[in-house]
This record gives structure tokens, sequence and C-alpha cells, in this order.
């Protein structure tokens, strides 16, 4: 039974299992994406068979096609079927785009409050998946496609809580929208636990990798990480550089500076994004191009300055 009394619901010592029971109710994990993470643990399974996977999902296959032959991966040739696509692109790379394909297919939820934008939540959510693989390729720390994967899906215990206890939810929102309270703080005070409690146990209810399951814990860390030396530090170092610039999850406040959070990054962070031709404003077009192909739509994006407007038209594809 849903609990719809807040201090009894506090009181639950079976909450955090109560969401993700729920969740995984309510909005089972694709078969699809939840074979391609076995898969790619499995030291003993061909490129082959993740792509013969795939090709049994025929809207995956679609969106997976469209993403290959766009401008996010620019090749010169068409890929035409998903053999091709793991050939070039690589079995990880796949794997990564069908598991987030699949999880923001599971998590298409209608919105309970208009102050939390479900778009902005997934624009944050891929661009700290682009960042974490930067970071990951400049530190060569873990591998570049595990860390996208964890970036993309680190909140994914915010829409966890939205799906089951919507008016829980609002009144989180209500607190970090009115009254200016912190996200992290304001979860604690009405759910009495935070969302990466909820998506580390969801991942784990899921089969994740065990570093991924730590990354989604550990991206709020107590102190400010100053080594980047596993996934977990990459993808708490992504998540830090995009909340300060403004890439919020599911928020368009951040246009106030002052609210952003101000902890120091790790040197390593500014290192990667200054390898990526054009920086952040790059990785927002390569987050806006991953959602469009993904989606089949052109996501809302952040009113913030020198970013595309929602009803801006995306920058030409290559066929």
């Amino acid at each position: 039974m849903s609990p719809n009394d807040p201090a009894e619901y506090l009181q639950s010592p079976n909450r955090v299992r109560y969401i993700v029971d729920r969740t995984t109710e309510l909005t089972p994990l694709k078969a699809v994406a939840a074979k391609a993470i076995q898969l790619a643990e499995d030291e003993r399974a061909a490129a082959m068979d993740l792509a013969t996977v795939i090709s049994s999902d025929q809207a995956l296959t679609a969106k997976l096609l469209r993403l290959s032959n766009s401008a996010y991966y620019g090749y010169a040739r068409r890929i035409s079927t998903v053999r091709e696509a793991v050939i070039l692109l690589g079995m990880r790379t796949v794997r990564s785009v069908a598991i987030a394909s699949g999880i923001i297919d599971a998590f298409a939820v209608p919105q309970v409050d208009q102050r939390f934008d479900c778009d902005l939540f997934w624009a944050h959510s891929v661009t700290v998946g682009l960042l974490s693989e930067a970071i990951a390729r400049e530190t060569k720390a873990v591998r570049p496609e595990d860390a996208f994967t964890a970036g993309v899906i680190h909140d994914i215990g915010k829409l966890a809580m939205m799906l089951t206890e919507p008016q829980l939810f609002a009144r989180t929102v209500q607190l970090v929208v009115v009254d200016e309270m912190t996200y992290d703080a304001a979860e604690v005070q009405v759910f009495g636990v935070s969302h990466a409690q909820v998506g580390a146990r969801l991942a784990q209810r899921w089969k994740f990798p065990e570093s991924l399951v730590e990354a989604i814990q550990a991206h709020h860390p107590a102190r400010p990480v100053t080594r980047i030396d596993s996934l977990a530090s990459v993808v708490a170092s992504a998540n830090l550089a995009c909340n300060r610039e403004g890439l919020a999850c599911g928020f368009d406040w951040v246009g106030d500076e002052c609210r952003r959070p101000a902890e120091a990054l790790a040197p390593q962070v500014d290192v990667a994004l200054s390898r990526v031709h054009g920086g952040m404003r790059t990785l927002e077009e390569k987050s806006q191009a991953f959602l469009r192909h993904v989606t089949a739509q052109a996501p809302r994006w952040y009113a913030l300055p020198g970013m595309l407007a929602a009803d801006e038209p995306p920058p030409a594809e290559v066929a």
C-alpha cells in the first residue's frame, strides 16, 4: 500500500525497497537492454551476439541506425544494419546506446509537476554521460563507454521516486523551487532517503555491474573529488561540472548563478573539456542530437544564454 502520510512513510524501514519494487512493477527494464548488459559483462560473448539481440527489437534497431547515420558519429558511409553498427562503432558503444535508449523508454512517465521538466532531466543526464566519457578518455580511469552509461543513468532514482510517489515528489520540487532548498536536502526531508540510494538499489535489481551501482550511489560525494581514478569519481566530477554550468537535473531556474554549486573540480575535468573542440557547448549539442535521434523529437533545452532555444531548429544532419 502506498504511504500517503509523510510521517508514516519516514518511519518505514523499507522505503527504498518499496520505491524499487513499485518502479520495477510499473516500468520493467526492456529485455533487450537487460540482455545487452549481460552480454557486455560476459567475456565469452561475441559482438555479433549483441547485434542479434538488438536486431530482435525493431524500435531499438531504428533508433540505433538513425543515430549511427547522423552527424553525431559522422561516418561517411551509410550504416544499414545493426551488425555494421557494431563493427564500425564498437560493441560497447552500441551497448551504451541500447541501455540508454531502453531506460529512457522505460521512464517515459507523465510529469507530476511542471516545474520539473523531464526533457531537462534527460538533457542533464546525457550531457553528464558525454562529459563522463570525455573524462574517462582523458584519465584512462575507466572505459569511456562505461562512463557514458553510468553518466546517463546516475540520476535514475529521481524518476523512480517521481513515478512511485508523485505527491511526495511534487512536495520536494516545491521546496527546491519556492523555498530554494538544495534538491538533496529537500528529498531527504520529504522522502527520508536520497535518489542516489534509490538509484543504486534499482541498478542492483537490474543486475548492473557493481562499479556502475557504486557510481550511482556516490555521484554526490561527501568530500570534493580531487583525484579521478574510478567510475564513481568520473561521474561525480562530470555531474558537478554540469551543475556548475547551469545544466541542472530537471530545472531551468539555474540561470541564476547564485544557485549553482561552487565546489572545486578536479584539474583533470578542465583538461578533458579542453580536449573537446567547443568545450561544454559541443557536449550540449551532442546531447541534443543523441536525444533527438533516440526519442525521435527535439528535446526542450535550458533557458540559458548561448544555448539552443526549444523552438530553434537543430543543426543540419549528415545522412
